[in-house]
């Protein structure tokens, strides 16, 4: 029997969870769950690290270890902490909603083309990334180290400092064939940098964790999209995946990037995943939108569900990722405000509200897919749909209807199962990532989802585009 511990963190919940391999079967088990909110202090918004950090401990503590254990923690990208060179907190992190980035981006692209950062980068445009971040400093310290919020928890948990590769992918400052920090191209941005860490591959031994010599703490897949990405349960070498969550990342696995013009012009971004694998996707808003309305409502997911299947198809199209979602707070308002401003029906319920949401999202990943299509030159077959999202049986089955593909949904914690995977695999037991995978299609929530009312979904695909172009 192998155990592994894998601490998750996303965007409104963290995870201490205890993964055991066991006669080729692996079996999950919560061990502590707590909430991630955003820490709003004067007009900024940050992540409460201390707290998290105590979260962790606490879940850590709650566990009898074995000799051979190990611990490896995830997160979502582009943030970062800054420690001076005792290691210590210089600040709070900024949260990636923070408004400080305002105007960085457009203030980038007048001093390099626009296609020369996307070459240099191989990332979309998304002034939330860590370089326009580091811009945004108002008095950056240059002795100061940054590590991503994984590398950090993990250096709390070590004592070792470390930039793991697929994180440091999410910043937009990696050269994206090298997969290496572009030092070349950031000084003709002359953008001022703190102390940057050599890059390290995933799946590397920090070594024993500080309150416990028998148990290793591993760098794994540090960016949580990366680490599910390890856990779809895919056989075929050409798929398409969706990491379903508070944000929505579609795209397929490469052996390089793709820096081509439609790339560009798509604003397809190439992360690094495990095993140096490119991950080829669209970063879009997710079920950002719906969580939002699940807070002002006051209601459950399956309540908001059941009212949007009471409702009629096709009330509104939104652009979901237009700055008008981004912001947290009430959404009813915004989505009716984009249904006027775009001169459409308004949806007047909380159904019709609803629907339109998860009915644009799967309607987005239709634009996404067919946008990757165009620059592999390849047609997919299968969708799988992991994460949060895939619990939702109406996104998956409006996703089926859109792409008109095989959706195979689940597993829900891709992200845990990614992350503990990556250990055994670091640990050596487990031999490929092809095992990994076998391992996935095993469990038995995984489940396909077969598309219907295609002509429908076809024409509202165009007057879809029409609302968004």
């Amino acid at each position: 029997m192998s155990v592994a511990i894998a601490v998750d963190l996303g965007g409104s919940s963290g995870r201490v969870m205890k993964v055991t391999l066991q006669d080729r079967t692996l079996s999950l088990e919560q061990v502590h769950r707590f909430d991630n909110v955003i820490l709003e202090k004067g007009e900024g918004l940050y992540w409460d690290v201390d707290y998290l950090f105590s979260q962790i401990q606490e879940g850590l503590a709650l566990i009898d270890y074995q000799k051979g254990d190990s611990i490896s923690v995830d997160t979502w990208g582009v943030d970062y902490t800054l420690v001076d060179k005792n290691g210590k907190l210089l600040d709070i992190p900024h949260h990636y909603r923070d408004s400080r980035t305002e105007g960085y981006l457009a203030s980038t692209l007048t001093k390099v083309e626009a296609k020369e950062l996307y070459q240099q980068t191989g990332l979309q445009f998304m002034e939330i990334n860590t370089l326009f971040q580091l811009m945004s400093e108002k008095a950056l310290d240059e002795e100061s180290t940054l590590l991503f919020i994984p590398d950090y928890f993990l250096y709390l948990l070590s004592g070792v400092k470390n930039t793991e590769m697929s994180i440091a992918s999410t910043s937009q400052m990696l050269n994206p064939l090298t997969k290496d920090w572009n030092r070349d191209f950031l000084k003709t941005l002359k953008v001022k940098l703190p102390n940057l860490l050599n890059v390290s591959k995933s799946g590397k031994v920090l070594g024993p964790w500080v309150k416990h010599d028998s148990v290793s703490v591993i760098s794994g897949c540090g960016h949580d999209t990366q680490a599910a990405l390890v856990a779809v349960p895919a056989k075929e070498k050409d798929f398409l995946f969706l990491s379903s969550g508070t944000w929505s990342l579609l795209g397929t696995e490469l052996d390089e990037p793709i820096l081509t013009e439609e790339a560009f012009k798509a604003n397809l971004t190439n992360e690094v995943g495990y095993g140096n694998k490119t991950a080829f996707l669209k970063n879009l808003i997710g079920l950002w939108v719906i969580q939002q309305l699940k807070a002002e409502w006051k209601i459950s997911f399956n309540e908001m569900e059941e009212l949007a299947e009471k409702s009629d198809a096709f009330v509104a199209f939104l652009d979901l990722d237009d700055p008008l979602f981004v912001a947290p707070g009430p959404m009813e308002i915004r989505i009716q405000e984009y249904a006027r401003r775009t001169g459409q029906r308004v949806p007047q319920t909380r159904g019709e509200a609803c629907r339109c949401v998860n009915e644009s999202l799967a309607l987005k990943y239709r634009l996404a897919k067919e946008q990757i299509e165009h620059c592999t030159n390849k047609k997919y077959e299968t969708l799988y749909i992991v994460g949060g999202g895939s619990k939702s049986p109406m996104l998956s089955q409006y996703t089926a209807n859109a792409l008109k593909l095989n959706v195979v949904v689940g597993p829900v914690e891709a992200t845990v199962c990614g992350n503990a995977l990556i250990q055994f695999l670091t640990r050596g037991e487990i031999n490929s990532i092809t095992e990994a995978r076998a391992l996935i299609r095993q469990l038995p929530e995984i489940k396909s989802v077969e598309g219907k009312d295609f002509e429908l979904w076809d024409k509202a695909f165009e007057d879809y585009k029409k609302i968004i172009k």
